[in-house]
């Protein structure tokens, strides 16, 4: 059996919109089923080079911007001597701003000063750093792509080439012999029927457009903030110049519309399906069972949660959070930093909400954190306001489920608001698996098979080329 402390670091993981655990999971059923099609429709050249457009694609998907901002933050910031672990966001309120200075840790004091005195050039650094981190994961794809249609066809025709060597060494014995072998050129239709068929394509790519989807109710400001500062909605950048470059760049009306119903499903159920469903299962959980799971899941399955709620330790916490709870911005960032034992923010700081300073780290990974507050980091306050509205019900909830029954014990409430928890990760990453390693790859194998185009086009496009090529 696992942990719980284990297995509460996996579902949180998988159950974070924000973390990139569970869209890499997402994306890697979903390579492995396309790939899979296409050695089901195509043959073993079509696969390999399915294999290498999503592993691939996969890797420089996830890493590409990381890695480019890193290096950008070795090559930028550093000869500038800005903090790049300052986070532009804390700058947008004054108020917030100041806070953030005065209980900042000495060690990271100075650079957020620095920082805030020269916001127009640090903003400006921040920006770059986006935009060509960006650019140049997007620049790494192309490259991908360029280098996987080279490589596919000249596989594909030196494969070929030594197929009409022993073919034409083989006529030529037959014709000695007296006897002759059937030609394996391929019939002039369809030669034509590609010409067909590409030229329609070349003329649908040259008449796309690139138009911008347009955001409505937020400044440029908040938009921006949006995509910068969220490595999810980051990637959906990246996967929109993915998702356009593979439509434009198809060389055949088979790639198009396989990667049409590819890409159709991997927006829906990477991005926009996962959160939906998560909100269903939250509030079925909420109306059928009477219990709130919107916390994270560190903070259900925590030893702290289990003693506060047997103890008046909990309705403390919300009294005190209570009273600042309609209060600013800044009134509630003076309270996260003043009440380091508030249930609410220990339980913001165990989700992640609230970034602490790491007390263990190996090779660069954060084994323990601290318990003391980044204030260069951004701290949602909505996000912090969650918490406390969903800890306000599941005590509610508590209390209720206390009164119905004197057997009722608060392990066995929280066994049932655990369980509720895990089912509603585990039901949104396998539905999102499902629908992307299963029913889009069937869905692409099916269109193949129903149109007749089981070959690999563009195989057969570079055959029909060097038969050409050989007749007199």
């Amino acid at each position: 059996m696992i942990p719980a402390i284990t297995a509460s670091k996996i579902y949180s993981t998988l159950g974070n919109n924000n973390s990139l655990v569970p869209l890499a999971v997402k994306d890697v059923a979903n390579s492995l089923g396309i790939t899979a099609g296409s050695y089901i429709t195509g043959d073993a050249t079509e696969g390999k080079d399915r294999f290498i457009d999503e592993v691939g694609t996969q890797f420089i998907w996830l890493f590409g911007i990381p890695i480019y901002k890193k290096v950008l933050d070795w090559t930028i910031f550093k000869p500038f001597k800005y903090d790049p672990k300052v986070d532009p966001r804390i700058m947008h309120d004054k108020e917030v701003l100041k806070q953030a200075f005065r209980y900042a840790d000495e060690s990271v004091r100075g650079n957020i000063k620095k920082a805030a005195q020269n916001q127009k050039i640090f903003k400006g650094l921040t920006f770059g750093k986006f935009a060509a981190s960006t650019a140049l994961t997007i620049f790494s794809y192309g490259a991908l792509t360029k280098f996987r249609y080279k490589y596919t066809e000249q596989k594909i025709r030196e494969e070929e080439k030594a197929k009409m060597a022993a073919a034409s060494k083989a006529n030529g014995n037959n014709a000695k012999s007296g006897t002759t072998t059937t030609s394996t050129h391929l019939p002039p239709k369809f030669s034509q029927a590609f010409s067909a068929v590409h030229k329609d394509n070349q003329q649908a790519n040259t008449a796309k457009d690139n138009k911008q989807p347009a955001f409505t109710g937020k400044t440029p400001l908040q938009v921006l903030d949006h995509f910068m500062f969220s490595p999810t909605n980051n990637l959906m950048i990246v996967d929109g110049a993915i998702t356009g470059e593979r439509l434009v760049m198809s060389e055949t009306k088979q790639d198009f519309f396989g990667y049409l119903i590819k890409e159709g499903s991997f927006w829906g159920f990477m991005y926009f399906a996962g959160q939906k469903i998560q909100n269903h299962l939250e509030k079925s959980a909420e109306t059928k069972h009477n219990r709130n799971i919107g916390l994270d899941a560190r903070v259900i399955e925590s030893k702290e949660l289990n003693e506060a709620m047997k103890t008046t330790k909990l309705a403390e916490s919300l009294e005190e959070f209570g009273k600042v709870y309609g209060k600013s911005d800044a009134e509630i960032y003076k309270f996260l930093n003043t009440n380091p034992d508030n249930l609410i923010v220990q339980f913001a700081k165990k989700s992640d909400i609230i970034e602490t300073f790491p007390e263990k780290k190996f090779l660069g990974f954060v084994l323990k954190k601290s318990d003391r507050i980044d204030n260069r980091r951004y701290i949602n306050i909505s996000d912090v306001k969650s918490v406390y509205e969903n800890l306000g019900k599941l005590k509610a909830q508590l209390g209720e489920y206390l009164t119905e029954n004197t057997g009722n014990t608060v392990d066995n409430f929280l066994k049932e608001v655990k369980k509720l928890k895990r089912a509603s990760v585990l039901k949104n990453i396998g539905s999102c698996i499902g629908a992307l390693g299963i029913i889009a790859p069937a869905i692409m194998v099916g269109f193949r098979f129903m149109s007749n185009n089981k070959d690999f086009e563009r195989k057969q496009r570079i055959i029909a080329e060097l038969q050409q090529q050989q007749q007199p």
